[in-house]
């Protein structure tokens, strides 16, 4: 495959150098807004066992994930045991922490998925459809739990965006299910200069294609991701009560999801800067203070980077075996 024109890299890269400036631009504001000695005594007066339990919670939460996404790798035949299945998972889950964009933690799993399955494309299809089920998940969690926060904190232009993220998600997954779809990107495809990828696509359309047949799964999984987001948002709630922020259940119900929604959009580093300046926004509408409702967002953060660390784990012991089977492999060539 031929490397990427230089044009493209400078393009990615200034696009991750704005992302990274937002980010850092609003960690900036924010500081300037919270009163240090409020942050310092909000983070001094955290509750470990609460944390711990935030953490054991998203650890369950990250396992319903990768049992949802070792579902789909069994469609197109990639059949991996669960526990290897769990540490691929882990792994992409701290790249995705690590990395600029979700997207290295995305290469990560079909790289580790790969070898046991096929071709590479039937890794990266069980990867988009694992990505489309959470995606449409946390989009129609968000649609339901937010609505009622439209009048009572006059939400109506946020709840557009709910609406514009739940309409794209439910397009998205009408389009990959729809067999018109691959015509018209191989077309498009050719237009751009990029018609050697139509092989590509065929053999990912006819992987997607195997997928159509699984309406049940689909729905079963839906239902799964919809636990999985359940769970994150009583992480939220664990996270609360280890820094003593007496706020009903309700309004992280209403609230979470649709900082979820906002996250997702592309516009920061990695959410970071977003995430906290929205988690002020909406939690301050029920009374937390800013130094509160920032160390909620940011701590809540910290315990899903914790968890990764597993993924981290797991990736650094199985350097010296990965080295060791490339050496082999290098001296069988030269014997």
């Amino acid at each position: 495959m031929s490397a990427a024109p230089p044009r493209i890299h400078a393009r990615h890269a200034l696009l991750l150098g704005a992302k990274a400036l937002v980010s850092a631009g609003l960690l900036v504001f924010l500081f300037r807004r919270i009163p240090l000695d409020q942050f310092a005594v909000a983070v001094r007066g955290v509750r470990p066992g609460w944390i711990v339990a935030a953490w054991l919670l998203l650890l369950g939460s990250n396992l319903l994930g990768a049992w949802q996404w070792s579902r789909l790798l069994r469609v197109v035949e990639i059949r991996i045991p669960f526990w290897k299945v769990c540490a691929y998972y882990h792994v992409g889950l701290f790249f995705n922490n690590f990395l600029p964009a979700n997207i290295g933690g995305d290469i990560a799993r079909v790289a580790d998925s790969a070898r046991h399955g096929p071709t590479r494309t039937a890794a990266v299809s069980a990867v988009l459809m694992d990505r489309l089920v959470g995606t449409l998940a946390l989009a129609s969690l968000a649609l339901v739990t937010t609505l009622p926060a439209i009048d009572r904190f006059h939400l109506r232009l946020v709840y557009a965006l709910v609406l514009v993220f739940f309409a794209t998600s439910v397009v998205l997954v009408w389009a990959i299910f729809h067999p018109a779809l691959l015509p018209a990107c191989e077309r498009l495809l050719a237009r751009i200069g990029l018609g050697a990828l139509g092989p590509h696509l065929d053999e990912l359309a006819g992987h997607i294609a195997d997928y159509r047949g699984e309406r049940g799964l689909f729905a079963r999984l839906f239902g799964i991701a919809l636990v999985t987001q359940i769970t994150r948002i009583i992480v939220h709630v664990l996270v609360a009560r280890a820094l003593a922020i007496s706020v009903p259940w309700v309004y992280f119900f209403l609230f979470v999801p649709l900082l979820g929604v906002i996250v997702s959009l592309p516009i920061s580093f990695n959410g970071i800067g977003v995430r906290e300046g929205a988690g002020i926004v909406l939690f301050g509408l029920v009374g937390v203070d800013r130094a509160h409702a920032f160390s909620l967002q940011f701590l809540t953060y910290l315990v899903a980077v914790a968890v990764s660390m597993i993924g981290g784990l797991v990736f650094l012991a199985r350097i010296p075996r990965r080295r060791a089977v490339a050496r082999q492999a290098k001296e069988g060539r030269w014997t």
